[in-house]
């Protein structure tokens, strides 16, 4: 009799625990100076997900599909996010995060039907808004402190010659695949505001990979890592995957861009939010926490 309750529980426990897994209840774990913190979180609608519900101070927070950092199906929805919630709750905040195409989150996000949009990539001071013409984006957005980097980088056909890309100016006319929204890198932003290049926007970068592939560009943008995991997926999808294979990077990487949270200026509490973040990140980064949550994540999810 004990021993059927035992293998009952078990079959209890490992059924929960794969409930959790799978998105329904999720949890997020870090250890700070403080001690270990345990932040419970359960999904709440097709695409969104509350994290640390009691708190007193809850905001929505805007982010996108973009393994493997972040994704709604990755294991532990990825390390951003379980660095974004361990920092929100280092501040004591619970958020409400919902996934959505990226242009979508710039909007929400720089029209303050969200609080906060994450990851976001350095934001130009003079990148214009694509939700309010004639405005700059930092006229709705403010960025705080990076807390986390990634590479970027141009992609290619292999039987494509760029042995004409000694710089990006050299770039002029050429035709290149962009996801609509993204900032990319400074330099690269200016060249494309100014009209040099002759761009193909994307919903996603899935979507950019599909355009290099048909032909219909000649170069993509992107993080490798992203890039790397949407071609696996799409090798996945077929069952030829040669024509995956036939895209490489363009070396070498056009350089490191720091993740940043960017804080909607419409939210009435934004510069107090603003301040906490920050205070929250140097805190993380003072104690390694931020380290120690993307080796563990990393780790766990082999």
């Amino acid at each position: 009799m004990l021993i059927a309750l035992f293998l009952l529980y078990s079959l209890i426990t490992s059924y929960a625990f794969a409930f959790d897994t799978n998105g329904n209840q999720i949890s997020v774990t870090y250890r700070d100076y403080k001690g270990t913190h345990i932040v419970t979180g359960r999904k709440i609608g097709d695409h969104s997900f509350h994290y640390n519900m009691n708190a007193s101070k809850q905001i929505q927070v805007t982010t996108l599909e973009w393994q493997p950092y972040i994704g709604q199906s990755l294991c532990k929805q990825g390390w951003v996010m379980q660095a974004v919630i361990a920092l929100l709750h280092s501040q004591n905040y619970g958020a409400t995060v919902t996934f959505y195409p990226w242009a979508r989150a710039v909007a929400y996000a720089e029209n303050g039907k969200v609080d906060v949009l994450v990851p976001e990539y350095y934001i130009e001071p003079e990148a214009p808004s694509d939700t309010f013409p004639g405005t700059r984006r930092l006229d709705h957005l403010a960025l705080t402190d990076p807390f986390g980097w990634g590479p970027i980088a141009l992609y290619k056909r292999k039987n494509y010659n760029t042995d004409h890309f000694t710089s990006l100016v050299a770039l002029t006319d050429e035709r290149i695949g962009v996801v609509r929204g993204y900032q990319n890198t400074p330099e690269f932003d200016r060249l494309m505001d100014a009209g040099k290049f002759d761009v193909i926007e994307a919903v996603d970068d899935a979507h950019n990979i599909r355009l290099l592939m048909a032909g219909r560009v000649n170069l993509i943008i992107g993080d490798p890592e992203v890039i790397k995991m949407e071609l696996e997926a799409l090798s996945q999808e077929h069952s030829n995957s040669s024509q995956m294979q036939n895209l490489v990077m363009v070396e070498p990487i056009l350089q490191m861009n720091g993740l940043f949270f960017a804080v909607s200026k419409r939210n009435k509490h934004g510069k107090t939010l603003l301040y906490e973040l920050n205070q929250a990140i140097a805190e993380f980064k003072q104690h390694g926490v931020l380290d120690e949550i993307k080796y563990n994540t990393a780790k766990s999810c082999k």
